[in-house]
């Protein structure tokens, strides 16, 4: 019997073995992501055309500070470029005590919730949907660009009040969201790196208004992923945290896989393979990642994606190889390691 998608992604969080280890893998979509409707149909061929076992949907990365006031230039999108922040909503230490707290079902946030809400139409829970939000600190940043930094070492207070207003709209965001039917969040994460902060300022800044998000979210939520993104990460504040799963950048940074495994046995690893190997077509490579991926895991606990997004422009005849051969590869592993596991029975 196939399984959906859906499926397949439940029995692994429930440490059980599929008919194959899942897989996703992600990219923007600059050319339609300021047109919600544009942007779900997109999503959702995407995820039909590479056979991916859950989809994390792909806004533009300004969407959530458009409606506390940043200005954003999306100019060369068009042609591959990115989006460009050039008035920051917060320039002094003072905005922050009168940080607006946008009404998620209006502006952007409105538009991305009108997305979601076509996509989910689209999918009927045959797989899996994740909500990209970012971390209250990683908002702050965006907010503030490098400011932030002088606003968190000689402002702390006020810092922490504009972080507790983006914390309740984050979460009321993500609410909205899980209650139209998605599964949960990927929480991505830009700051948990010794190359932005301390870890001592991560634990007082990071931590509790990550907490504040993501148990507001549990009574909505089946599947949320924890992205950290950068080298030099703070792994170890976030394996307590209360998600199913936990993307990095496996093979670019600590911690090691094997590592993670022994720290983490309750927590579904997402990755394994690294991006750059997919825009370079290394398949090789890839098949290699793998196959060790599935070695230290046993093929449990595991969903195969890339460390991060895949930069774009994609090659999507890359990408239709990657898919055929994790499906492949993946289905070999699961018979190896089931034919082992028998003759240790025996």
């Amino acid at each position: 019997m196939t399984l959906t998608a859906t499926e397949r992604i439940r029995m692994v969080l429930r440490g059980e073995q599929a008919d194959r280890i899942p897989f996703s893998f992600w990219t923007h979509l600059p050319h339609v992501d300021l047109d919600p409707l544009k942007l779900a149909e997109e999503t959702y061929e995407f995820y039909r055309r590479f056979r991916l076992d859950f989809i994390k949907n792909m806004p533009n990365g300004m969407f959530f500070v458009e409606d506390y006031g940043c200005q954003c230039d999306f100019s060369e999108i068009p042609n591959g470029g990115v989006a460009k922040i050039t008035k920051f909503a917060v320039e002094k230490p003072e905005d922050w005590l009168v940080l607006t707290e946008p009404d998620v079902k209006k502006g952007a946030l409105g538009r991305e919730l009108l997305s979601i809400a076509h996509l989910l139409g689209k999918t009927k829970e045959e797989v899996p949907v994740l909500l990209t939000i970012f971390s209250p600190l990683t908002i702050a940043h965006k907010l503030c660009g490098s400011l932030m930094l002088e606003h968190l070492r000689n402002h702390p207070d006020k810092l922490k009040a504009g972080l507790d207003r983006i914390a309740r709209t984050t979460a009321a965001f993500a609410q909205e969201a899980l209650r139209k039917g998605c599964a949960g969040v990927f929480f991505a994460n830009q700051m948990a790196t010794s190359e932005m902060v301390t870890e001592a300022e991560y634990k007082e800044f990071g931590v509790p208004y990550d907490l504040q998000v993501l148990e507001a979210i549990q009574p909505y939520s089946w599947f949320n992923v924890v992205h950290i993104h950068g080298t030099n990460i703070y792994h170890h504040l976030m394996v307590d945290y209360p998600v199913q799963a936990i993307n990095w950048h496996i093979w670019e940074t600590e911690p090691k896989l094997q590592d993670f495994v022994q720290a983490a046995p309750d927590k579904i690893i997402v990755g394994g393979i690294q991006r750059s190997n997919i825009t370079n077509g290394s398949i090789d490579e890839i098949i290699k990642e793998i196959q060790e991926v599935s070695r230290v895991t046993v093929g449990n606990r595991i969903i195969l994606t890339p460390g991060c997004v895949i930069r774009y422009p994609v090659e999507e005849t890359v990408l239709q190889q990657v898919s055929n051969e994790i499906i492949q590869h993946s289905k070999v592993v699961f018979r190896q390691s089931n034919t082992n596991s028998q003759m240790t029975q025996q």
